[in-house]
Order: C-alpha cells, then structure tokens, then sequence
C-alpha cells in the first residue's frame, strides 16, 4: 500500500503562532490581575495560577492593550509554532511491506472473477483457474484477450492437462496440429456428440486425409501474392537467409507461376494445384541457349489471351533483373523444395478441397492437421495452410460483423481456437505478429504451445517473438529445461519484500552478540524454482495478475472425460474414413465377394456387341 508523507503547509503554522502570540499576551494579563499571594506560605506563588484557573471567564477575551511584557511572551508563542514548523520533517512515498517489491501468488479467489457462470463456456488453465471465452459475456474490467503462450517439455502433459479438457469443453470450433496423430481418434467421439463436422489433414501419411488445395483461396493479385509469400518464407531458410536479393528473386518468380496458373485457370475453367508448380519448376530451363524454354512459350501465350496480367508482369520483372547464374540458383532452390510434390500421395491431398475453410466460424468444426515432428521438409506447406487459415477465416469474420455474408448474421459468428502443439514445427507462418495483435476482434485466439522461447525466436527473431508475447493474455507454464525461458518467467513473477535477521556473537573474554532486522527482495520465483516446480504443478501468469501456482488440471475431473479414448480396443475410439479420388472410393464401396479378377487373355474374349 503506498503512503505518501508531503511536505509541511506554512500556512496552519502561521495561524497556530498567530493564535499562541494572543494567547500568551491575554494569559499574563489574567497573571496581572491575580491577587499576591504569601511569600512564606507560597514560596513559588502557586496560588496565582489558582486564581487564574478560577477567574478564566472573568476576564474579556478581548484584550489588545499590549505591555512590553506581554508582547515579549508573546513573542515566545510565536516562536515555538515556528519551530514546530522548522523541525526535521520525513518527508517522501513509503509502502510499508513492499519496499522492495509486492509480488505474491494469486489466490483462487481472485481469479473467480475472470470465469463465466456456465462452466462449459469457459477456458481450462489449471485445476482451479479458468477464464471465460467470450468477452461479451464478461464484465468490461474482467475481459482478457484469448492468444495462450504454452510452455512444456516432452512429457510435461501439455496434450492431457490443457488440450484435451478444452476439447472436450465443446464450446467453439477447433484447429489443433496433432504430431502422433491420435488426438482425433481419442476426442473425436466426444466432438460428434456434439454435432461437429470433421475435417483431417495429414502431414504425416498422405492418406485418409481430406484435401487442401490452395487455388481455391485464391480470388485476386494480392491472393497470389499471400500464397508466394508463404511459400518463399520457407525457402528463406537457406544460407542466403540474410541477404535479402535472394528472397526478392524467390517471390518474383513464385507469383510468377502461381499466377500463370491462376490466371489460365481462369480462362480455361479449371483449378489448379501446387503439383502443377513443380511439372513448370520442371521446364524453365532453356535446352539450348537460342530455344525458348515451354514455361517462357506458356508466358507468351498467356500474355496473347490475357494481355497485361499480373503473372506476366512478376515474369518479365523476374527475367529482367535476374538472369545467368543468379537465375539457375533460384530455379535450383525451386526444384528441390517442389521436389517433395513428387509423392503421388502428396499430389492428390492436394489437387481437390474439401477442407471448406471458409465455414469453419460459421460452422461448428474440428480441425485436426497432423505434422511431422522433425521431418522439416513439407513446413512450407503447414506454413501455407495455417497463412491461408488465418487469411480466410479473417475474411469470413469481417464479412459476417459487417452484414455482408449473404447468410451468417452477427449471432452467428463462432469463435475458433487454434491449439498449436508443437508450434515450432508448423514453419513460420507470414505475418503473424500482425496476425495475432488483430484476431481478436474477429473471435478467433491461437493457443502457441512451445518447449523453450528460443522455438518462437528462432522462426521470428526477438522483436517479433516480444510482439507475439505481449499480445497473449496468458501464459500457462508446464516445464521447461530453458535457462532463458526460465529467466523471463522469473522477472515476469516479480520481487517480493522480506524480514531479514541477522544474528552475530563473538566469544572469548569481551564475548558479545548483536541481532540486526531488516528488509530486503528477492524474486518471488527464481529460475531454478520455476525449473523445479513439482511435476503435477502448473504456473499461470495472466495478464496484469499475480502469478497463480496450482495443479495441472486433471483429465479424469472433467465431466465429459468417459468420452475419450484410451486406445482402438475400447468404444469411444472415433474412426474415420477420407477418399482422396472417386476410384478410391469406388474400390473401397464395392465388396470384395463382387470384384472379379481376371487377365488380359480373359478381356480380349469378352464379346463385343456391335449395333
């Protein structure tokens, strides 16, 4: 609690000595008036003062006939008001108890008020602490934005304490990257109870997926340029990183292909993919130096049906500025990165979509996006997704709180979480700091799930790892072995004020001893507290809060938790099909009792009706 000593008023002092000076002039002339008294019977002449005591009211209060006497005590009443005002003055701000600093845990009690009344509208932290989804159900001084900064290690129960329960909380749509792929098979029976619609991607396999196919997403020049971009981050990854002529070169010739593909799609009426970016990565090079090479023909012919189109314009802008070695580098980054599309399993998760993006706020959906966990080699592409996620749901929420969905009105709009484990591994997604600072409004939130700060800088550097940081408004921490990470929780849980005792003695024959009090700070958490914190424990740090210390939330507490599953034995294990083609689908309706097997010999005697 501050406490601010000021400096003294002259002013009270003035009137105090004012008041003293005619106080002592009126008393010695009341003395004056008293009687002498017996020298012998009253040697210090007591008596007097009896008198006085006795005939205060006799005499008028009114009396401003001075004696140089009376002047003279006057005087002295003067004078001693004035030192009074003149005394040694402690003067400053003091906070008794927190001289050094007033951090301490947050109590249960006062987080009570960031949840909602309905505990299934609420976002699960810890075993007591929860904080209400939607702000237009808190009050104003109690709203916090939703962005969540997970730490935890391997192990630490980041999957079983923070996304399964809300999960199973039900209460908005879902994207979640999974690294094991299982999460949908455990929680996906809860979510069908709830009358969500499914969708997978899978990084992993390539199979039994639904498709995503970029093209759809793309409706204008600065769509093309989205799509580059994201793409080329990725490529920024090679030892030209720091140069920025290389990344320039990237994006030219990336809107550039993109764009012909774009804009003939357009024309001819069909939709592309990716796959076809690598059959043209396959072409640019010339054959013989005075032949054009078939990407250079299909420019010009495009330029002939759709004059002045932006893909021609990054092409020319490409082919002028970069040209012999320079152009062979970037088509040699091109081709190794595309090369991945040669995976015919990875072609057709990307050919058709079926993701439907644009519905997932307006729909309730589960998303679930499967990633490697240290195959870097298809993070452009989780990097492309997660920009084109962002992109499109921005879209469909700006146009729904504008009135210009031509279905979904404001009440309509749901709220979409993206619980991001293993958030390094995704690439790095454009944009982000800006991203997050704006989806709030849009009643989206990101939950980042990392093992160590360092994950989030190597991928964005400092200054935007800081901007993403501040624009969370909790940090939930499971464990981390990260000494930096660590330091930052630290200062974050801030200086306490403690007691101090000092206690000396010395011996022999002058033997003496002394006790000292005093206060001095120390972190409430130091670094190796934050590292040593028991396994089961969880530190919440919410905005503008005390740091909260409590238990993990635990699975088995939920009301929701008998839907899960524990393996593909039990019942609650969700299974689920995909067909990336119709054959597929085909061949997997049609029974085996009714698939017939026979060989060329046997078709060439298959009589043919002739009409």
């Amino acid at each position: 609690m501050i406490t601010e000593k000021k400096k003294r008023r002259l002013r009270p002092y003035l009137l105090l000595g004012l008041g003293l000076f005619y106080l002592f002039h009126w008393l010695f002339k009341l003395w004056l008036l008293a009687p002498d008294t017996d020298s012998v019977t009253d040697v210090f002449g007591f008596g007097k003062f009896n008198w006085m005591n006795d005939h205060l009211s006799d005499k008028s209060w009114f009396d401003f006939q001075f004696t140089p006497t009376s002047l003279l005590l006057g005087m002295g009443g003067f004078l001693i008001a004035f030192l009074l005002y003149l005394r040694v003055s402690d003067t400053g701000t003091y906070r008794y108890g927190e001289e050094h600093g007033s951090a301490r845990f947050a109590t249960r009690e006062e987080l009570m008020r960031f949840r909602d009344e309905e505990p299934e509208k609420n976002m699960i932290f810890t075993q007591n602490s929860q904080m209400g989804l939607f702000n237009n159900r808190l009050s104003f001084d109690n709203q916090i934005n939703k962005n969540i900064l997970v730490y935890g290690g391997t192990g630490d129960s980041k999957t079983r304490s923070a996304v399964k329960p809300n999960i199973l909380q039900a209460n908005s749509s879902f994207v979640t990257t999974d690294t094991k792929g299982i999460l949908i098979h455990e929680t996906g029976k809860s979510l069908v109870e709830k009358g969500y619609k499914m969708k997978i991607f899978d990084l992993i396999t390539f199979l039994n997926s639904d498709g995503f196919n970029v093209f759809k997403y793309i409706h204008n020049e600065m769509d093309i340029d989205r799509v580059a971009e994201a793409i080329t981050e990725s490529l920024n990854k090679n030892g030209h990183e720091g140069d920025p002529f290389w990344p320039a070169a990237n994006k030219l010739l990336m809107r550039s292909l993109i764009g012909y593909l774009y804009f003939d799609g357009q024309i001819d009426h069909y939709l592309p993919n990716l796959g076809q970016v690598t059959d043209m990565i396959r072409e640019l090079r010339r054959n013989h130096p005075e032949a054009e090479s078939p990407v250079e023909l299909m420019f010009e012919d495009l330029e002939r049906r759709s004059p002045g189109n932006y893909a021609c314009r990054q092409w020319d802008l490409f082919n002028k500025n970069f040209d012999g070695q320079t152009r062979a580098s970037v088509y040699a980054i091109f081709a190794t990165t595309f090369s991945v599309f040669d995976h015919e399993q990875l072609r057709k998760i990307i050919e058709k979509d079926t993701l439907e993006i644009e519905k997932w706020n307006i729909e309730k959906t589960a998303v679930f996006i499967h990633i490697p966990e240290v195959d870097p080699a298809y993070q452009f592409l989780s990097a492309l997704l997660f920009s084109t996620i962002f992109d499109v749901l921005i879209k469909t929420a700006d146009a729904v709180i504008l009135g210009e969905h031509p279905k979904k009105t404001r009440e309509d709009l749901l709220h979409l979480q993206v619980w991001a484990d293993e958030f390094g591994q995704i690439g790095k997604i454009p944009n982000l700091p800006s991203i997050i600072s704006v989806i709030r409004s849009r009643e989206i939130s990101i939950k980042m799930m990392v093992q160590s700060q360092s994950q989030i800088e190597v991928l964005y550097g400092k200054e935007n790892t800081k901007t993403i940081i501040n624009n969370c408004g909790a940090i939930l921490y499971l464990g981390s072995n990260d000494l930096d990470t660590l330091k930052y929780l630290s200062e974050r849980s801030g200086k306490q004020t403690l007691n101090d005792q000092n206690y000396s003695e010395s011996r022999g024959r002058n033997a003496s001893s002394s006790k000292q009090n005093s206060k001095i700070g120390r972190e409430l958490l130091t670094p190796h507290e934050v590292a040593t914190i028991g396994t089961t424990e969880a530190l919440l740090f919410l905005s503008k809060q005390n740091v909260f210390r409590d238990q993990k939330f635990n699975l088995d507490t939920h009301p929701r938790a008998y839907l899960l599953s524990n393996g593909p034995n039990d019942d609650n294990w969700y299974r689920y099909k995909r067909y990336l083609s119709d054959i597929d689908e085909w061949k997997d309706q049609v029974g085996e009792e009714n698939v017939i097997h026979i060989g060329i010999k046997e078709v060439e005697e298959v009589p043919l009706k002739v009409s």
